[in-house]
């Protein structure tokens, strides 16, 4: 990252209407990029505010940290929506932007005139992004979601492992909402560049089910003349065939025991290998087994996934007899791709990851020192990461009606009349 260089998205202006992960990790992307970006909040402050809240040095509780980790750089202003003048506000603070990101439940940015139609005909350049549940047409249009619900409609649970022996797991990733917030920032990307062509808007969305589809992409296919077997397990499904029968049965058939791309056990721990292509030779025989591929008998194509699973369990024994560090020095010194698995906060401190850029730390004025994931991508003639500071509820009241031409007496007035509210902050 080149710090003296300017930010990617200068100049842009960006209202988050959002709630949760999906739209304001969209926003943050564009906060990186130095976008002015101004959170609307409930009067009473976000909801994140006080989900798992972070400790201060003196011992004191502050912002919750799924608020903190997604507002880095952000202003933010709290305006109460069900009143008229609170809407008008929010319409206002809209027409000033460039870019919309909302992901309210259905029906609701229609109904307080802050969705793309209402906002269009006083802001024509504005671009709208939007993230649903199910996408804009269909019966499942009206229908709420949260990631956990889309990773279930999708398959996604399932297919990512979210069974412990049969049972549902305790599942932390939100793979839906993340990968829904980096599309629609794609999307918002893509149309701020055609608006320098057409001088117009338009509205970008995308959804949670859209996003759950995309991270399958690989298994999320039907072909009607090879893939049989996926109408025969639905229509098992659909007759009551136990889901962990499915389960395995569909195991079986998208995930092979292959003994080159697999995990196993050392005599501490676990090792990913990804000995790909030519490489599987030569990891076969560094564990005293033969690389099947190789052999005579794989010519009989019906004895493949027999001689892949004999491999990898001869494989597994060898392996089981060293340590992690010892199998993770022989595959590196063979030039193989491998990993521990261990846990994510393992990763945290790892110093590897600190000077691999993975990693950012800080010093924050109420939070203290932390760790963090560094922005995603990096660019080598501009400056991509947010600004430290994370808004106090109400911090920005003042300064943002200001920006929009409210004098002082008029931004008093909406304060006492409940409209809008700032921060009691010396």
């Amino acid at each position: 990252m080149t710090t003296d260089a300017p930010g990617l998205f200068d100049g842009i202006r960006i209202l988050e209407i959002g709630q949760f992960v999906a739209a304001p990790i969209s926003a943050q992307l564009f906060a990186h990029g130095n976008a002015d970006v101004i959170k609307l909040e409930p009067l009473t402050g976000d909801l994140t505010r006080v989900i798992d809240p972070l400790i201060s040095p003196e011992g004191e509780l502050t912002e919750g940290r799924q608020y903190v980790v997604k507002a880095f750089g952000k202003r933010a202003i709290p305006i109460d929506l069900s009143t008229e003048a609170g809407r008008s506000l929010a319409h206002e603070l809209a027409g000033s932007c460039d870019v919309v990101i909302s992901n309210l439940r259905p029906g609701t940015a229609p109904r307080l005139g802050l969705d793309y139609e209402s906002l269009r005909p006083n802001n024509p350049r504005l671009i709208y992004g939007e993230i649903s549940g199910y996408g804009d047409d269909g019966p499942l249009a009206t229908k709420p979601s949260l990631d956990l619900i889309a990773q279930s409609w999708t398959g996604l649970r399932l297919a990512s492992g979210a069974t412990l022996d049969g049972t549902l797991a305790h599942y932390e990733p939100y793979f839906c909402d993340y990968t829904a917030g980096l599309l629609l920032a794609f999307g918002i990307t893509a149309a701020l560049r055609q608006r320098d062509t057409t001088g117009l808007g338009q509205r970008v969305s995308t959804s949670l089910a859209h996003a759950g589809l995309f991270v399958q992409h690989r298994s999320a296919s039907l072909f009607e003349e090879t893939d049989t077997w996926k109408r025969d397990l639905v229509q098992r499904r659909q007759a009551g065939e136990p889901l962990s029968d499915s389960l395995a049965d569909r195991g079986q058939r998208t995930a092979p025991s292959v003994f080159y791309f697999n995990s196993y056990e050392t005599s501490d721990g676990l090792v990913s290998v990804g000995a790909t292509g030519a490489m599987g030779q030569r990891f076969s025989e560094m564990f005293d087994s033969i690389d099947p591929r190789t052999t005579d008998a794989w010519a009989d194509r019906d004895r493949r996934p027999e001689l892949l699973a004999e491999t990898r369990s001869a494989i597994a024994r060898t392996m089981a007899k060293y340590t992690t560090a010892e199998v993770m020095a022989m595959l590196d010194n063979a030039g193989i791709p491998c990993a521990p698995l261990r846990l994510l906060e393992e990763l945290l401190v790892d110093p590897d990851a600190h000077a691999a850029g993975l990693l950012h730390e800080g010093e924050h004025p109420r939070f203290g020192r932390y760790t963090m994931p560094a922005p995603p991508v990096s660019f080598s003639g501009a400056t991509y990461r947010a600004r430290p500071e994370v808004a106090v509820h109400g911090e920005h009241t003042d300064e943002l009606l200001a920006e929009l031409g409210y004098d002082q007496a008029t931004i008093d007035r909406l304060v006492a009349d409940g409209v809008i509210a700032r921060s009691n902050l010396d």
